[in-house]
């Protein structure tokens, strides 16, 4: 049950996709990713909830259209564990870790299995439950998604990806459901995508600084030269994010 929020932009797409996933019996459930403080978006993925015991919330990243819901969660759901990597999201629970497996009903198949995925964010994870990986930021239903900076690490996210490849070549899920944007049901073609896209925004950078870019301003003014002005500065981000990344491998090739 995928409920989104209404605060589309650039950024979050259509809005904000937050999710209710059902135990087997139907008697509990979890919510991943509660959103923005919305008054009508925690109306209705309450009502998703519906008389199930809401067991478990849990937080892919902590960007506030994500998580900011939060803020009220003392109002709507006073006694449910919040599950974050971050220690100041979580709550009657301690922080998640790659691998950690949460349950959220009696049946053995109502769990998330925590994957440590960071790159969009230092603390963004993904969950698998029932062939189904619930991404978070880390891939998006339409386009690609921001590498942030100082938040998020290009080298992780690389990392991250070759992970959930080989993860769905194990077989441990077959669909992807993005925190912003429709479902994706050909992971392999989006994920091999983004890697190439990374890699080749990377090589641009580097030709960027060889024609004598100096500044993260001025590699922005030609690797994303056209750019739409409203995401300039998530373009900016992503030329740091970058920088950083060849200044680390430059210092590798050093040591």
């Amino acid at each position: 049950m995928r409920i989104r929020a209404n605060n589309p932009s650039p950024m979050a797409l259509t809005g904000t996709n937050t999710y209710v996933i059902a135990s087997a019996d139907d008697t509990s459930a979890v919510l991943i990713d509660p959103g923005p403080e919305i008054t009508e978006h925690r109306e209705n993925f309450l009502a998703e909830v519906g008389d199930r015991r809401l067991s478990a919330i849990i937080l892919t990243h902590q960007h506030a259209d994500h998580s900011e819901m939060l803020g009220s969660v003392e109002t709507w759901a006073p006694e449910v564990p919040v599950h974050a990597v971050l220690e100041k999201f979580s709550r009657l629970s301690p922080p998640v870790a790659d691998g950690d497996r949460i349950a959220f009903g009696t049946d053995t198949a109502d769990v998330m299995e925590v994957i440590a995925t960071p790159g969009h964010t230092m603390d963004s994870i993904s969950l698998i439950h029932d062939q189904v990986l619930y991404s978070g930021d880390t891939v998006l239903g339409e386009g690609t998604t921001i590498v942030t900076h100082p938040e998020g690490s290009l080298r992780d996210y690389l990392n991250s990806l070759d992970r959930l490849l080989q993860l769905l070549d194990e077989g441990a899920y077959s669909t992807i459901e993005p925190a912003h944007g429709p479902s994706i049901e050909s992971p392999a073609q989006v994920l091999e995508y983004y890697r190439s896209h990374r890699l080749e925004r990377i090589e641009q950078v580097a030709a960027a600084l060889e024609q004598g870019a100096t500044s993260a301003t001025e590699v922005c003014d030609i690797v994303y030269h056209d750019v739409d002005p409203s995401v300039r500065g998530a373009a900016e981000q992503i030329v740091r994010a970058q920088l950083n990344y060849l200044g680390a491998l430059a210092a590798d090739d050093q040591g």
